[in-house]
């Protein structure tokens, strides 16, 4: 089995394409820019773009797999204002790329991303290969549903008009789907997609990097904690009201996670928080570890990685039903309540402040579940999926 891979921005793939380079599956690895081949510049580039080309690197053992476009990325970053610039051009330009490449390769299998992969699937199914869509989030047509629920008029906009129409292309191209949760497998489901050609393949977590605490808290106010980007798609707004109204030296609450459409929503709650913007790894798995409780009430995630970091430090989690990892806490690490409800919000961590003896034994749970999800299961789990779909080949799209 032969597997191409293209992933126009971060590399949120590392461990697949990880467990394709360790069964020798891995044919090459397209993406727009690799930070990997531009490490050799980094001494003499500012510190912000430092970081990103960080982010944008993968594993040093891949680095023979990889071709970029450097040429197309700094025609992208210089044109584009936006994510509807970015769908335009950028990765429009990058899907183009890859498509005429795949006319010259010898491959059974390509794995593309949304919002850059209707031209890559359409010629991989003119040559009469198989095509894996990795989804990151879930169906379009319900991301635009929800969406009403914290999406400005704007972006909401871009979502039906730019963004869904080119979605709906791809997948008319697309044989198989990976996702992340009975979350996201439901959603497909309930557009035409049969559950033979979805394979749910939750993402791992590293209990190394963030190990579980020894000793629980059982007096005082309780710590919460949410880790993630601060915009209102995460149910912050529920979450902050929450505060405002628990009774006084309940709880306390810090907030980690880079900035993006949530600053008014933070200054109208100024006083019922602590913020954190960016935190080193170690403090942030020391975070973790000193928090009683995890809190995070999204309006839309397909999965939510730092809910899994929060189980594996040994902290229970409260989650939303519309919150991927919900598979994971279902087993008994923590709490799920419905999205948007305020209400069961607070009464459920109002509980969780007066029995601390059963959220830490909760919590010890929560690592133990945590300790399942690991990436070594994880790789073993995307390349029995993989094998799966190569064997059945090229098939019929719904």
């Amino acid at each position: 089995m032969k597997v191409i891979v293209a992933h126009p921005d971060r590399q949120y793939c590392n461990h697949l394409l990880l467990a394709l380079a360790k069964s020798d599956g891995l044919k090459r690895f397209y993406t727009l820019f690799s930070g990997n081949k531009a490490a050799a510049w980094s001494p003499w580039l500012p510190a912000g773009l430092r970081q990103q080309l960080r982010k944008r690197a993968v594993d040093p053992s891949l680095m023979p797999y990889i071709r970029h476009f450097p040429l197309l990325f700094m025609a992208d970053r210089w044109l584009s204002r936006d994510l509807a610039d970015r769908v335009r051009f950028g990765f429009d330009w990058f899907d183009r790329a890859v498509a005429r490449c795949l006319k010259y390769s010898d491959f059974d299998l390509v794995i593309t991303y949304e919002n850059a992969n209707r031209h890559t699937m359409r010629m991989a199914k003119h040559l009469g290969k198989t095509t894996v869509l990795d989804l990151a989030q879930i169906h379009h047509s319900d991301i635009a549903a929800y969406g009403r629920d914290f999406m400005t008029p704007k972006q909401w906009h871009l979502e039906k008009s730019i963004i869904n129409p080119r979605k709906e292309e791809a997948l008319e191209h697309t044989d198989y789907v990976l996702v992340l949760s009975s979350f996201a497998a439901d959603s497909m489901r309930r557009h035409g997609w049969p559950t033979e050609r979805l394979f749910t393949v939750p993402l791992g977590v590293d209990a190394v990097l963030f190990p579980a605490k020894k000793d629980y808290s059982r007096n005082g106010p309780l710590r919460l904690l949410f880790v993630g980007t601060i915009t209102r798609r995460k149910g912050l707004a529920v979450l902050l009201e929450v505060m405002r109204c628990l009774p006084p030296a309940t709880a306390e609450l810090t907030l980690i996670g880079p900035m993006a459409d949530g600053r008014t929503l933070l200054d109208a709650y100024a006083g019922c928080f602590n913020y954190l913007p960016f935190l080193h790894h170690e403090e942030l798995a020391a975070h973790y570890r000193h928090a009683d409780l995890f809190v995070f009430p999204s309006l839309l995630d397909s999965w939510a990685q730092t809910v899994l970091e929060a189980m594996a430090s040994g902290t229970p989690a409260i989650v939303s039903e519309r919150t991927g990892a919900c598979d994971a806490v279902k087993q008994g690490g923590g709490w799920v309540v419905p999205a948007a409800d305020p209400q069961i919000l607070a009464e459920t961590i109002l509980r969780c402040a007066e029995e601390r003896d059963e959220l830490a034994l909760m919590g010890q749970h929560a690592a133990r579940i945590a300790r399942e999800y690991s990436w070594e299961r994880y790789q073993q789990q995307v390349m029995a999926a993989l094998r799966e779909m190569a064997s059945h080949g090229s098939l019929p799209t719904p």
